[in-house]
């Protein structure tokens, strides 16, 4: 048998070795590699029967009122007057989605417009409601009229007190401030005999995105997918 009919007779022999080895040095990577940290189950986690027990208590004592207040019963309209007009057909919302990509990108985002000289202590969410138009004030769309919403804010601690926040730059100059939710809304359904609550801002709020081109750097959230949707 000559050279060359040996090296064709040998090339079998040398792929299953080389399959073999792949193989054997893929079950020990695997056994080196480390397994993930075990993480705490949190606190806040509830049953299937509780959620079940929650959702279900909220369409029973809460939705059911929702869409009589949408086609203007006359018993919950007295006690709630409103300018919309009766929609008999309303459906209200029962579930909100929020994506995981979404979150990872808003974390992540909130987490680079944010001062070291703030610090988040977690995320709120404020309970909303579309007006009955087709735009809001700023021109915007409103992508599901009447309908139950919510709006994403992190929050930090402010005086003892955990308050929801974004930055707004009232001045145009690329100087963004932080704006404290709790205390514009307090301002905004204050009456006029009522003293406006005093933003708690200091100078340490206060940073400079010039460099960026300026604008405000919103870290609310909204606009996030609901059930069912666009029923009414």
């Amino acid at each position: 048998m000559d050279r060359k009919t040996n090296s064709i007779g040998y090339l079998p022999v040398i792929i299953i070795t080389a399959i073999i080895t792949a193989i054997i040095m893929y079950i020990i990577l695997c056994k080196l590699k480390p397994d993930p940290p075990i993480v705490e189950k949190p606190e806040e986690i509830i049953s299937i029967k509780d959620a079940v027990e929650l959702h279900l208590s909220y369409r029973k004592n809460r939705s059911c009122i929702i869409k009589a207040y949408e086609g203007q019963d006359s018993t919950i309209t007295s006690l709630c007057s409103t300018r919309r007009k009766p929609d008999p057909n309303f459906v209200p919302s029962l579930a909100f989605d929020l994506d995981k990509k979404f979150l990872e990108q808003y974390i992540a985002y909130v987490n680079q417009i944010t001062p070291d000289t703030t610090d988040i202590t977690g995320y709120r969410l404020y309970i909303g409601n579309y007006p009955d138009s087709t735009y809001f004030r700023d021109g915007k769309p409103i992508p599901d009229r009447r309908r139950n919403t919510f709006f994403i804010a992190p929050t930090t601690l402010v005086e003892n007190e955990t308050r929801g926040f974004t930055f707004v730059d009232r001045n145009n100059d690329g100087e963004q401030e932080i704006l404290f939710l709790e205390d514009e809304l307090e301002l905004r359904t204050s009456t006029p005999s009522q003293n406006p609550p005093k933003a708690k801002v200091n100078t340490a709020s206060f940073f400079s995105f010039t460099s960026q081109g300026g604008g405000d750097q919103s870290t609310l959230a909204n606009e996030l997918a609901g059930h069912p949707p666009k029923a009414q």
